[in-house]
């Protein structure tokens, strides 16, 4: 405490050289909420972008990151979690990640791995690698072949 205190602290919306931190935080927020589907971390990506609103309003160029956070928060992204043994779930995962799919993130969990929030931890592998499609709360039944992962995932995208 051998500092002075601050007169103001700013709070940055306008990316520089490298992107407003608000912005990634605000995106970091809404992924971790929809991955997790924990509302407070939601809630305060929201608060982050309206916090923000006025300057995106005046001069949107200026705020790329936040214009990016925005867009999931308006759309937000299927989530695709991919439980097996490391290596076949990152098959999975490169796989889907050669479909155009902007609003899509692919998660791929090693079946071994422990200690997971609950909202992952009930994704199992079971005696195979398999994909949960999920869009909100709302997850599918999982796939279990990698042909119907793709061949569903590619359906969802030009349907």
């Amino acid at each position: 405490d051998d500092h002075e205190s601050l007169i103001h602290r700013s709070k940055s919306f306008s990316d520089d050289a490298i992107p407003a931190g608000n912005g990634i935080a605000a995106r970091a927020l809404l992924r971790a909420g929809y991955l997790l589907g924990e509302t407070r971390w939601l809630d305060a990506a929201e608060r982050t972008l309206r916090a923000g609103w006025l300057a995106i309003n005046r001069f949107p160029h200026g705020h790329m990151s936040l214009l990016e956070a925005l867009d999931e928060w308006l759309t937000p992204p299927e989530i695709v979690i991919v439980r097996g043994p490391d290596a076949e779930a990152r098959k999975w995962q490169s796989e889907l990640g050669k479909l155009y799919a902007p609003h899509r993130l692919t998660f791929a969990i090693p079946s071994g791995l422990e200690g997971l929030d609950a909202a992952l931890a009930d994704k199992k592998a079971g005696d195979v690698t398999r994909a949960y499609v999920c869009r909100g709360s709302t997850c599918s039944a999982p796939i279990e072949s990698l042909a119907d992962f793709v061949r569903t995932a590619a359906a969802r995208v030009s349907g």
